[in-house]
């Protein structure tokens, strides 16, 4: 994903490093950086953003609170700022007698949120679209362009819909029975039980990928309703891959989003309408979340973090590590550390302690090598084996390898008793029945294959081969 610079830096309450210095401390502790890009009066940092990460990287928010994490371990002053969700709300406008709100594909659809917010359209300030084109979107009006704005900075996807536009008073989440959608970009897709956003008489948007055309936000809306939501991600990723189509939306979808984030998307999205686009914001909601997403908490043991990295971390620096990343500690007999709901990443001790020494810096880990003791025995059956070899080697044989399997034809060929016999429950194919018993009719057939094919002869004559292997019985199943 493309990063701002420049935002990166509004995000950040402290100097940080020159853009050269910072994607190297970014590349030694957390991700890659791939490409750094000068656009205009920024630079555009190309970072590659792990996907058990996609949660909470994939946005500027996330990356800053990266950046403020590696300063403070390095003693320098540094503090994430909180993104302003302040905007004065308007009484008067109430999304609940505007549109209700159905889910009829629970498994598929966590969380739904939507505001009705009154706007004027047109066109971005310049600020918001320098930002928008550093990352690689076109600016498209003020509505459209704070949707996507929030959503780089935040990792949440929002869509706005026209309410005008909205046949009937409800919004339901289903999937499609045979339907066809006109996207924003003038694309027609049949779907069937892909996911969808509909009114009552039709689609309005492939959820969690791409809006509709018939309610898409124009120079004459007046009215929006702003959604943000948690979808499935194997829902999202089937879609997305039938359809051939992939966004910028449905990449985070894919990846998998905190719920909780749906909330601070939306209340970020309406502070920004009311600055950019005169915005008029609901003093409430419609919002279906049947099962709240709770922070969990993970027990950590310091002495079992020294083992692991081979370096002694002072509790005190566990302690500002984890909660530079925003993680909550405690301390008891052993630390008790509450984990932020956007870190699905985080699910047990180990997970904790590699946020430890990615942070704490594995170059700052001296290697050290420890004393083995090396113990020598011998092992009478590889020392009979390479002795066979040799002799058999030396008399002029040469070595044969052969599958650990007979067929059903060089049973019946040899004539082996079948009570004895080891048959493989799901054998790949005839050739493959049975576990050899005995190495004679593979060496046979070597033999007869050789012959066939061409005028080989050891220097003593013939086709002398041996081949030393195990074999298979009922009474002994690994002789």
């Amino acid at each position: 994903m493309k990063y701002s610079y420049n935002w990166l830096k509004k995000l950040i309450d402290g100097d940080i490093p020159e853009v050269e210095e910072l994607a190297g401390l970014l590349t030694r502790h957390s991700f890659e950086v791939e490409e750094i890009a000068e656009q205009e009066d920024d630079y555009v940092l190309d970072i590659d953003v792990l996907p058990n990460r996609a949660s909470d990287c994939l946005s500027h928010y996330g990356i800053a609170r990266e950046i403020v994490a590696i300063l403070q371990a390095q003693n320098k002053g540094a503090e994430l700022k909180e993104l302003s969700a302040d905007y004065k709300k308007n009484k008067e406008i109430t999304t609940q007698d505007l549109i209700s709100l159905e889910v009829k594909a629970e498994d598929q659809c966590s969380r739904y949120t939507g505001k009705v917010v009154e706007v004027e359209v047109g066109e971005s300030p310049a600020w918001l679209k320098q930002r928008l084109k550093a990352c690689g979107l076109q600016p498209i009006n003020n509505v459209v362009d704070v949707a996507n704005y929030v959503m780089l900075e935040t990792g949440q996807p929002l869509h706005a819909f026209d309410l005008e536009k909205i046949k009937g008073d409800k919004i339901i989440v289903r999937e499609a029975d045979s339907e066809k959608l006109a996207t924003l970009d003038n694309e027609t897709y049949e779907l069937e039980n892909n996911l969808i956003i509909a009114d009552q008489e039709k689609p309005l948007a492939i959820a969690g990928i791409k809006g509709g055309l018939d309610a898409g936000v124009d120079k004459d809306t007046q009215r929006i309703i702003l959604e943000a939501a948690n979808f499935d991600s194997v829902s999202i990723r089937k879609t997305s891959r039938e359809l051939k189509l992939r966004t910028d939306a449905s990449w985070r979808f894919e990846n998998g989003l905190d719920e909780n984030l749906a909330e601070k998307g939306i209340e970020r999205a309406a502070s920004l309408l009311q600055k950019v686009a005169e915005g008029r914001a609901s003093s409430d909601v419609v919002d279906y979340y049947p099962e709240p997403r709770a922070s969990h908490s993970l027990s950590l043991d310091t002495d079992y973090v020294k083992d692991l990295l081979g370096v002694d971390i002072s509790e005190e620096d566990i302690i500002e590590i984890l909660e530079s990343l925003s993680f909550e500690v405690s301390v008891n007999k052993e630390l008790e550390v509450e984990v932020p709901t956007f870190r699905l990443d985080i699910n047990r001790q180990e997970d904790l302690i590699e946020e430890i020494g990615r942070i704490y810096g594995y170059q700052n880990i001296e290697p050290e090598t420890r004393p083995v003791a090396l113990t020598a025995e011998e092992n009478m059956e590889v020392f009979w084996k390479s002795t066979i070899k040799d002799i058999f080697k030396e008399s002029g044989l040469l070595e044969s390898y052969n599958y650990s399997f007979a067929s059903e034809e060089q049973i019946n060929k040899f004539d082996l008793t079948p009570q004895r016999l080891l048959e493989v429950e799901n054998p790949v194919s005839s050739k493959f029945k049975y576990l050899r018993p005995t190495l004679i009719p593979n060496l046979i057939e070597n033999a007869n294959e050789n012959a066939r094919l061409s005028d080989f002869e050891t220097p003593q004559g013939g086709i002398r081969l041996f081949e030393i292997g195990q074999v298979f019985t009922q009474e002994n199943e690994n002789s």
